[in-house]
């Protein structure tokens, strides 16, 4: 996120996007655990590897990855106003 557009935010505003962004994060780190929970406990089991469950563990990986440094810009711009 650009930090001309995190500056004009308000403290209020900066906090609940904080938050928002921290529960988004939880909740594809949760998805992606259980994705692939399923799949390794699936393979173990011995009924193979369903391929498509795969892919869209690997594809939901990214969730995470763009939200956290959003989340950090967002954090030090609260920082900064501290």
């Amino acid at each position: 996120m650009e930090n001309s557009l995190l500056s004009d935010l308000s403290n209020e505003q900066l906090v609940n996007k904080e938050k928002a962004l921290k529960v988004q994060l939880g909740l594809f780190s949760v998805l992606v655990l259980a994705l692939f929970f399923f799949i390794i406990r699936s393979y173990v089991v011995g009924d193979g590897i369903d391929w498509a469950i795969l892919t869209i563990a690997i594809c939901s990986v990214a969730g995470p990855v763009t939200l956290y440094p959003g989340l950090k810009e967002v954090q030090n711009e609260i920082q900064s106003r501290r």
